[in-house]
């Protein structure tokens, strides 16, 4: 019995493109958990209305349980969050497990959770190790809470 099935030249071509190539074409939900040694926030991007609405929560401990506090909102495009997510390579992210390298005495954990492309689940987590363009990723869902991108042009 095999452990791993052959695949012929042409199947290995396909699996490649599909691993590669594969593109992000819609989203119901993704949120990205951070935690340091003093802060904790959630950023989530929703579908709602044809509309992404982009909201990043502080998370508090208050009254012996944890507290989503919205701290700031903004609304844009799906296409613009649909390009953020590509030009990152999310889809490659699923299964990132990046472990707290040797002799870091802190640093920033994230968890990563996302439904796209009409239910294909994407999970990643690491502490102070991150999957490729994270930063590009975490920029980007700044930008959009910083500059209210829902008021710039469509193609912008």
């Amino acid at each position: 019995m095999q452990a791993f099935p052959r695949f012929s030249k042409m199947q290995m071509v396909e699996k490649m493109k599909e691993l590669f190539c594969s593109q992000i074409t819609s989203f119901e939900i993704v949120t990205l958990y951070t935690r340091g040694m003093r802060h904790m926030d959630e950023c989530e991007i929703v579908m709602k209305d044809g509309q992404a609405e982009v909201s990043r929560y502080d998370i508090r401990y208050e009254d012996g349980e944890d507290r989503r506090v919205l701290g700031q909102r903004a609304v844009c495009s799906e296409q613009w969050v649909l390009d953020l997510l590509n030009r990152c390579g999310m889809l490659s992210w699923d299964g990132f497990d990046g472990p707290h390298p040797k002799d870091v005495m802190d640093g920033t954990m994230f968890r990563l959770e996302a439904v796209v492309n009409g239910g294909r689940k994407i999970s990643a987590r690491g502490s102070e190790n991150f999957p490729r363009h994270y930063r590009d990723f975490t920029d980007g869902l700044y930008e959009i809470l910083r500059q209210q991108p829902a008021s710039r042009p469509e193609n912008a």
